[in-house]
């Protein structure tokens, strides 16, 4: 009679291990909505940053304070040379400062005192503030644009200085050094159009490109001369700017 109580035990343990053998058939087969593991948030959040870690960097400051605002922050570190920026970080001098960026794609550019620049996708920069120039390696065709709270510049292959005065009455400053300039308003149609040694000004508040064509003023040369030998942007470096042979060869005298 004691094998009675023992077999109803062993044949409750085979039910039991069928009944999970079933189950667990029936919970290992993949969906097709499961296929993959979920991707956790913060990797979806760091995803897009990825591609412009090494976006550009500072390769030269003569004189500080330089400061960088980095990524989903207010606060500003001090720049230092060979230090890496991403995408939609901001570089901002104060007083005298000078610095210098290396984008990857054969972009550069230098900022001077009192200038607040933030580099956004798709070869833009903002120029928030003070004065900037901007040029491509010799050889290279990058279309890029320059963003400034009246107008956008486009240059390509190009050398260009835009100035930002403290007084915003006094118009924004477009100047080709070297090569044609384009600038134009967001959302409309046409464009102006200048070459070497030629500059317009802007006023806030202007969008009639038709009038910003009228007031292109080609230098001349005695101001083109001036202008070079007192340029911090173009002389305060301890490389000299790439593009500096065109440019002299605009300002030089023809004998």
């Amino acid at each position: 009679m004691a094998t009675k109580p023992l077999s109803r035990w062993c044949l409750g343990l085979v039910s039991l291990t069928v009944a999970s053998l079933i189950a667990g058939c029936q919970t290992s087969t993949p969906t097709a909505t499961n296929s993959s593991p979920p991707v956790s948030t913060d990797t979806a959040a760091a995803k897009p940053l990825s591609p412009s870690e090494t976006f550009a960097t500072i390769s030269d400051i003569q004189k500080q304070p330089v400061w960088v605002r980095r990524l989903n922050t207010q606060d500003e570190v001090p720049a230092q040379e060979n230090m890496n920026l991403r995408v939609g970080e901001t570089i901002r001098t104060e007083g005298e400062a000078l610095a210098q960026v290396e984008l990857k794609n054969g972009l550069s550019f230098r900022i001077g005192r009192n200038s607040v620049l933030t580099l956004q996708p798709d070869n833009r920069l903002q120029l928030q503030a003070g004065e900037m120039i901007a040029w491509v390696e010799p050889g290279k065709k990058v279309p890029v644009e320059i963003e400034t709270p009246v107008a956008i510049a486009g240059i390509r292959g190009t050398t260009v200085y835009i100035n930002m005065p403290e007084d915003p009455k006094e118009g924004i400053e477009f100047f080709a050094w070297e090569g044609s300039v384009a600038v134009w308003f967001p959302n409309q149609t046409g464009e102006c159009l200048f070459k070497s040694g030629e500059q317009v000004k802007i006023q806030p508040g202007e969008t009639d490109i038709h009038q910003v064509r009228q007031q292109v003023q080609k230098l001349p040369l005695q101001k083109l001369l001036k202008r070079r030998r007192q340029s911090r942007l173009l002389n305060n470096f301890d490389q000299p700017l790439p593009t500096l042979p065109q440019i002299d060869k605009i300002v030089t005298p023809k004998t």
